[in-house]
């Protein structure tokens, strides 16, 4: 009679592992959108100043009112943009205006799919003689939104359902005192 337990054990165990790796792979679906690419990119060095820049993401960007900020500045301190940014699905264009000569700054902030904002920096350079001084991180360094930190919550989870499988594992596998005289 002990083989009906042995074989109900084995099938419980699987069940758990099965659920276990199917959480397992799903995990990264939890993390934010990132910075993909950036046209300039970060470190350029350009002729002149664009007339726009145009920052790429991993997922489709939500609009709304302050949903969007990309604030582009000269070496002086003086705000290049003209006009509001554009999205266009993964993509957010913001218009500039003006000329401008040595490191442009460009500080960002979007509302990625999940409903989640997430912002960054990075600098290029307008002349030859100059080169981007900004010790910014590039997308996805430590300080982009996604890297690292954002990943605890998602291995706290996996950790509760790994310890919840081992308890039911070991409540469903311990030995139940016989009932039989």
């Amino acid at each position: 009679m002990s083989s009906p337990r042995i074989s109900t054990r084995l099938i419980a165990a699987l069940g758990v592992l099965a659920g276990l790796l199917l959480a397992g792979s799903a995990s990264p679906a939890l993390a934010h959108d990132e910075l993909l690419g950036t046209d300039p990119a970060e470190g350029a060095v350009l002729d002149e100043a664009p007339e726009a820049i145009t920052l790429t993401f991993s997922g489709v960007l939500l609009d709304g009112d302050g949903a969007t900020e990309i604030v582009v500045t000269d070496a002086a301190g003086t705000d290049l943009t003209a006009g509001e940014p554009v999205l266009d699905g993964v993509r957010a264009t913001q218009p500039l205006d003006g000329a401008a000569s040595g490191t442009i700054e460009v500080a960002w902030r979007v509302v990625s799919s999940d409903g989640h904002p997430i912002s960054g920096e990075f600098s290029f350079a307008v002349g030859e003689a100059s080169s981007p001084t900004s010790e910014s991180p590039a997308p996805g360094g430590p300080a982009s939104p996604g890297a690292g930190g954002e990943l605890l919550p998602v291995w706290i989870g996996v950790g509760a359902i790994v310890v919840v499988g081992a308890v039911v594992t070991v409540l469903l596998t311990r030995r139940r005192p016989s009932h039989e005289d």
